[in-house]
Parts: structure tokens; C-alpha cells; sequence
């Protein structure tokens, strides 16, 4: 049986992470949405859209609605329905059991570097560990801009992100996945770091990735487990950098 509490607390966390990738420019508006999957059952919590929506930087408990893996809305407030694209975050959590959040968003890095045919690439080590691993890892191009509306977009969509984490959207945005909303949000905020920095390198001239030798010292100390700073909850059971995004919205 599914604790109230619980959902509740799920709740509000989609509802900061709303916040927090509005309030750091990820997306602007009602461009986007956070979700989550309600542990141990096929129902997600999403950020809803429609005239009596709020944006995402001042998105409350309110703005989350509750849908099921068919896209069936069943519960939401007079005036909020799902967004157009959640089929998009269906085809994820279909697809990958262990995908507990996912967010879509529409950074205007990723849009321009996108619609430009500029990759992403390494031109930072140590400036941002954890957005140079996820680089290392792959993070794969959707090359189509269109919304992605029904399950057959959806699962074209799940072709090219596969297994990754991040992915992103030609002239179009970036979608991320993670095991808890913070994680899901984390990547979100190491993508949009990403993608504004090789922006900027690009304005000057031609970006040139880090060292190869770097690149190399970095994955060892990542197979060693060497100085996993960010690599998990600190003793209260948050993630460092997620507490100081939380912390940045109280200011």
C-alpha cells in the first residue's frame, strides 16, 4: 500500500526541482516538465500543463499532478491536465524500471549548439568533474525537433537515448533520467553547465578539448573510486549539491 506521506514528500520534491531548474534559467516559463514514479506502483507524479498552470520557478505541491503509464490523468485540479510530451517521460519509465525521475527542459545552449551542428565536448576537467563524466559517458543526439507526442515518437525518442541519462534534442532541448529526482535534476543543471560553457568557447573560436591524458586521470580516478566527492548522500541524506540548490531558492 502506498504511503500518503511518502507521495506527498515526492510531491513537493518535483515541485522544488521545478523550481530550481527555473530559478537557474534551465527553461523559462511552462517550457518543460519534472516528473517522478511513485515507488512500487505504475503511477507518476508530473508537473501539469493548462490554463490554470503555474511556471516552473514558482511551481508548488498545487502544479503536480498524478497520471498512469497509460497517460490516463487521475488526479489533478480544475484546470491542469498532462503535458503534451508525456509520452516522452512514459516511454522512459516504460522502458527503464530503474528510472525513478525524468526531466525535460529546453536550455538555450543545447537549442542553438544543436540547430548549429555543434558537439558537445570536454573543454573542462576539473572546472565540473561531474558534467565531463557525464560526456565520457555518451550523451546521444535526438535528430529531430518535433514534440514528442505519442508512443511512437516515444519510442523512437527511447532508440537514441537508450541507456544514457541525458540526451539531447535537436533545436529543441535536452530530456535526463536518474534513480531519485535529485539525481534527475543534478544531470539537468551538469548538462545546461556543459552545453553554456562550450557555448561561450565556441563564441570566441574554436574550443579545444582537454588533454587526452586528463581525460584518461580522470576515468582512473573514476574506476578507483578516487575522491568520489559528489558521488553520493552526505550524512543527512542529501546530496551536497542538491542541498545547496535548495538553499540557493531560500536566499
Amino acid at each position: 500500500m502506498v504511503n500518503r506521506e511518502s507521495v506527498g514528500a515526492l510531491r513537493k520534491k518535483v515541485a522544488l526541482s521545478c523550481r530550481i531548474i527555473g530559478n537557474r534559467g534551465v527553461t523559462r516559463g511552462s517550457f518543460g516538465h519534472v516528473s517522478a514514479r511513485i515507488p512500487g506502483t505504475d503511477t507518476i507524479l508530473i508537473k501539469a500543463k493548462g490554463p490554470a498552470e503555474t511556471a516552473l520557478e514558482f511551481a508548488t505541491e498545487k502544479d503536480i499532478i498524478t497520471i498512469d503509464l497509460k497517460g490516463n490523468v487521475l488526479k489533478a485540479a480544475k484546470g491542469l491536465d498532462s503535458p503534451n510530451e508525456t509520452a516522452m517521460h512514459l516511454a522512459v519509465y516504460k522502458t527503464r524500471p530503474e528510472v525513478m525521475s525524468v526531466i525535460h527542459t529546453h536550455p538555450d545552449w543545447v537549442v542553438v549548439l544543436t540547430a548549429c551542428g555543434k558537439p558537445l565536448l570536454p573543454v573542462y576537467a576539473a572546472y565540473n568533474p561531474s558534467s565531463l563524466r557525464l560526456l565520457m559517458h555518451g550523451i546521444p543526439l535526438y535528430p529531430r525537433s518535433v514534440t514528442i507526442i505519442n508512443e511512437e515518437l516515444g519510442e523512437d525518442f527511447m532508440r537514441i537515448m537508450g541507456e544514457k541519462n541525458a540526451c539531447l534534442l535537436l533545436g529543441h532541448g535536452m530530456t535526463t533520467a536518474g534513480k531519485s529526482v535529485e539525481e534527475a535534476t543534478l544531470t539537468s543543471l551538469n548538462v545546461f553547465e556543459l552545453a553554456r560553457i562550450n557555448y561561450l568557447a565556441y563564441s570566441i573560436g574554436n574550443p579545444k578539448s582537454v588533454p587526452q591524458q586528463d581525460l584518461d586521470e580522470y576515468q582512473r580516478r573514476w574506476e578507483k573510486g578516487i575522491r568520489q566527492r559528489s558521488g553520493g548522500p552526505s550524512s543527512t541524506g542529501e546530496h551536497p549539491d542538491w542541498r545547496y540548490c535548495v538553499r540557493q531558492l531560500r536566499k
